[in-house]
């Protein structure tokens, strides 16, 4: 009894952690770059064929949403207003790259018997998962150069992340951004 309770302590830790617990974030930026004098941003959407070869993201406009709305909440927390492409200051898009993963899981114990043959068991198991990427690019809208870029390996986990999981992604991202 006491070992179930401390299994279930142990896992309810694990779940209260953070789903971004392993969510590894990289960011780059042109540090020539002034960020102090960005104040406003909007979205664009790059121009890019199938025949290109460009993957399909796997996303659904409801997953669409929710990026940009926590992108734009993050935003806002630093200063930036939205507006028109015409008179922003950065041009804000972002990638997502879904792929699905097999982990293998294998184990057993024995005992030799003379150290040539004994009894045991052994077991294997096999996982499959969604494991996807966000990459999150902002363009100086004068200069049309890149000026950051975020991206969050193993940002998600399932094909329809919820609003908290994006926010919390997004959240941990973002904290890598200037200015």
């Amino acid at each position: 009894m006491k070992r179930a309770a401390l299994i279930g302590t142990v896992l309810a830790m694990a779940a209260i952690s953070g789903s971004c617990a392993y969510v590894r974030t990289t960011v780059d930026f042109d540090e020539t770059v002034d960020f102090e004098a960005y104040d406003s941003y909007t979205w664009f959407n790059m121009a890019s064929s199938p025949e290109l070869g460009r993957p399909s993201t796997g996303a659904n406009d409801i997953v669409e949403a929710r990026i940009r709305r926590s992108v734009n909440r993050e935003f806002e927390r630093r200063g930036l207003s939205s507006g028109t492409p015409e008179e922003v200051d950065l041009l804000v898009t972002y990638h997502l790259a879904l792929s699905q993963r097999v982990v293998l899981y294998s184990g057993g114990w024995g005992h030799p018997y003379r150290g040539w043959w004994g009894w045991g068991s052994s077991y294997g198991s096999a996982r499959a998962y969604t494991e996807g990427t966000l990459v999150v690019d902002v363009v100086d809208r004068s200069s049309r150069r890149l000026v950051w870029r975020g991206i969050a390996e193993g940002a998600i986990t399932r094909p329809n992340p919820s609003e908290e999981h994006i926010a919390k992604v997004v959240s941990k991202l973002m904290t890598g951004f200037p200015g």
